[in-house]
């Protein structure tokens, strides 16, 4: 129940940010198109000084990475963390997929415990890994019973392969925003401390600040949706191995009792 609120609780407080992010740019731009018209004066003048020079992109990103507390370096670090173990965790449940069902077909066929073994013997996946391991023990002479608990070794371990990177993929999701909205936070402060100093003679500067800060929420939410994608992604792919894990092995379980019993 607690991961269910969770996996609810996190798309929600993403979409609260981005709202809110929306919300700060829509004012900015509100801002910065009612200058004009709130200070007539200033034209004359900008137009004696030459046209007002817009950043590029490139130099408002250099701006806010190089503005303390180097929150953008941390995102760029992070999504180099998250967007490396998202192609590693495809692969990982690509390959620890299975079919249960076949292996059991299989296994139903075959005459003696070393000739099911043999059938199995290149299936794929963490069902095939499972499955094998309680055929062997049974072969060497375990009672099901002892198979049963050897083969929860197996199952662990197997686990403990599905569940790795899962908690860091997850920490990145709630982590990433609050990293971004950490540094807009800074910088809205920042700039709201320049307009403090000097006044609202000038409101395309506080409204230049704003969304320079805005920077790194939209860059923590860049990395965090895609990242909560993958988790859920992923946690659906471990739920539907483990099934058809746990499936095959109840089957096997009740054929190898089948077998002690005759």
């Amino acid at each position: 129940m607690h991961l269910k609120s969770r996996r609810v609780f996190r798309p929600i407080t993403l979409l609260c940010l981005a709202i809110l992010a929306f919300g700060l740019v829509s004012s900015a731009i509100a801002q910065d198109a009612a200058a004009p018209a709130a200070a007539p004066v200033a034209a004359p003048a900008a137009a004696a000084g030459g046209e007002k020079k817009e950043k590029t992109a490139f130099a408002m990103l250099w701006d806010v990475a190089s503005t303390p507390p180097y929150v953008f370096f941390l995102l760029i670090g992070c999504s180099i963390f998250t967007f490396t173990l998202i192609p590693e965790r495809f692969m990982y449940y690509r390959k620890a997929g299975g079919n249960a069902d076949e292996m059991v077909l299989k296994i139903k066929q075959a005459g003696t415990l070393s000739d099911a073994l043999t059938a199995i013997e290149h299936a794929p996946g963490v069902a095939g890994t499972v499955i094998r391991a309680a055929l062997t023990a049974s072969r060497d002479g375990y009672t099901p019973e002892q198979v049963e608990q050897l083969v929860q070794g197996t199952v662990t371990k197997e686990l403990i392969s599905m569940e790795k990177f899962l908690p860091q993929l997850d920490s990145m999701v709630t982590l990433c925003p609050l990293i971004g909205l950490l540094g807009t936070t800074v910088g809205m402060i920042r700039s709201f401390s320049i307009i403090a100093a000097i006044g609202m003679s000038d409101p395309t500067k506080l409204a230049g600040g704003i969304s320079e800060a805005l920077i790194n929420t939209a860059s923590g939410l860049a990395v965090a949706i895609p990242a909560l994608f993958a988790y859920n992604y992923f946690t659906g792919k471990k739920e539907a191995i483990l099934m058809d894990m746990e499936r095959g092995l109840s089957e096997i379980m009740v054929i190898l009792k089948q077998s002690a019993e005759g």
